[in-house]
């Protein structure tokens, strides 16, 4: 290459660019950075997210503090399948897991949970099989009673409704939501399936049957909207915090971390959501106990100094989750976002 055809080449290459950046610029001025473009590629439902940088000065929570602990109980019914679907292929019983993760909950570890929750004058959401909700309808009736809320999930934790073909998924959440209805004597606001799988036509049937927030989705760390195709809206409060419950707290298989290590790891990621709250925007901090985990003597005490930990924080917001879902619905629901 000569020396003029060099240059030549050289002053094109430059005009490209420069086309380019004005073009880039262009667009950052049709949209602010930060600011999502359009939905995410072939997403079933619409959604409706504050962008990241639009949320400090926007989101608030009702006592203007930096963070805000839903918290929930579960009461599942894990392992015995064959007695819940007699069709299973898998007929054995394994009594010993059974009694572990199932009895237990209901023997004891759903009360000691209740008990710990009444010290720190807290009310939550509890996370029931709808089946434990039917063979112990008192139990739910109390707690109810006493203020907490009763979600509602699929009939045992071993199949949740994303194995339904649409209308099973439909025709399954309706029994669910009628049997903790005829037990509590109200229908249920909250809907959460096991692992929180979420299929396409999830939300539409939870909003047709007059449902006001769901967990599953983890497209966010603080609530946002859904609004499905039959014009409908839900709050999702996101499932991502698996990590800030007593299974991060003790992991299987052998939660093997002492009570001290435990602790130290729940102050860790509290202090960060804390943190974060202060300098970015409010958060929110899904905390959950599974009764069978971690209310057992030798870990309740971690549980209980984890509880006394947060409760020093006068500005947290600790709210059930229909409490954050209704507030979220109020106050961002409608934002043109």
């Amino acid at each position: 290459m000569n020396r003029r055809s060099f240059f030549e080449s050289f002053a094109a290459a430059g005009a490209a660019g420069a086309m380019m950046a004005s073009s880039r610029s262009v667009a950052a001025q049709a949209k602010p950075e930060g600011r999502p473009s359009g939905p995410w590629p072939d997403w079933p439902f619409e959604e409706s997210h504050i962008p990241y940088r639009e949320r400090a000065g926007k989101v608030r929570w009702p006592n203007n503090g930096p963070l805000c602990v839903y918290m929930y109980v579960t009461g599942e019914w894990v392992w015995n399948r064959p007695y819940s679907n007699p069709d299973r292929a898998i007929q054995k019983r394994n009594l010993s897991i059974e009694s572990d993760v199932d009895q237990y909950t209901f023997t004891v570890g759903i009360w000691r949970a209740i008990k710990l929750l009444d010290k720190f004058d807290l009310k939550i959401s509890i996370f029931p099989s709808a089946s434990m909700v039917e063979h112990y309808p008192d139990l739910f009736r109390e707690l109810h009673s006493k203020g907490h809320e009763i979600i509602c999930r699929s009939y045992d934790q071993g199949k949740g409704t994303q194995e339904f073909t649409p209308a099973g998924e439909q025709q399954e959440i309706q029994r669910c939501t009628a049997i903790v209805e005829n037990v509590i004597g109200k229908r249920p606001l909250g809907w959460d399936n096991p692992g929180g799988y979420t299929t396409p036509t999830t939300p539409g049937i939870l909003t047709d049957l007059g449902y006001r927030w769901m967990g599953g989705l983890k497209g966010d760390d603080l609530p946002y909207g859904i609004k499905t195709s039959n014009g409908k809206k839900i709050v999702v409060l996101p499932s991502r915090h698996k990590n800030t419950s007593d299974q991060g707290i003790f992991p299987q298989p052998d939660g093997s971390r002492s009570g001290r290590e435990a602790l130290e790891y729940f102050k860790d990621f509290f202090d960060s959501f804390y943190k974060l709250g202060q300098e970015e925007y409010p958060g929110a901090l899904s905390w959950g106990i599974h009764p069978f985990r971690s209310m057992t003597p030798d870990r309740y005490g971690v549980m209980e100094r984890a509880l006394e930990y947060m409760r020093k924080y006068n500005d947290v917001w600790f709210a059930r989750c229909d409490e954050l879902a209704e507030w979220w619905w109020k106050n961002y629901m409608d934002m043109d976002v």
